[in-house]
């Protein structure tokens, strides 16, 4: 959702369906991120130095923008009072 009037269109259930799904979104990617900066880290101490330690730092735009999105959608309901 990249506007909140489309958040305010949504029906209460369909909030509900869109809310569970970022939620779940978000907790994948940041596991997904953990185990990414642990895999680096072990490559940067094994290795060196190498273009597997900056892997990380390309995939924060993508965290931050998922932080946003759930917390627009996580307002939305609380507004309603769904949650």
């Amino acid at each position: 959702m990249k506007n909140s009037d489309n958040l305010s269109k949504l029906s209460n259930e369909a909030l509900l369906k869109t809310l569970k799904n970022a939620k779940n979104q978000f907790i994948g990617f940041m596991i997904f991120f953990v185990l990414l900066v642990v895999g680096c880290n072990y490559f940067t101490i094994t290795k060196g130095f190498g273009i597997y330690t900056m892997v990380p730092v390309i995939f924060i735009p993508i965290i931050i923008a998922n932080i946003f999105n759930y917390g627009k959608i996580k307002q939305e309901a609380k507004i309603r009072k769904l949650m």
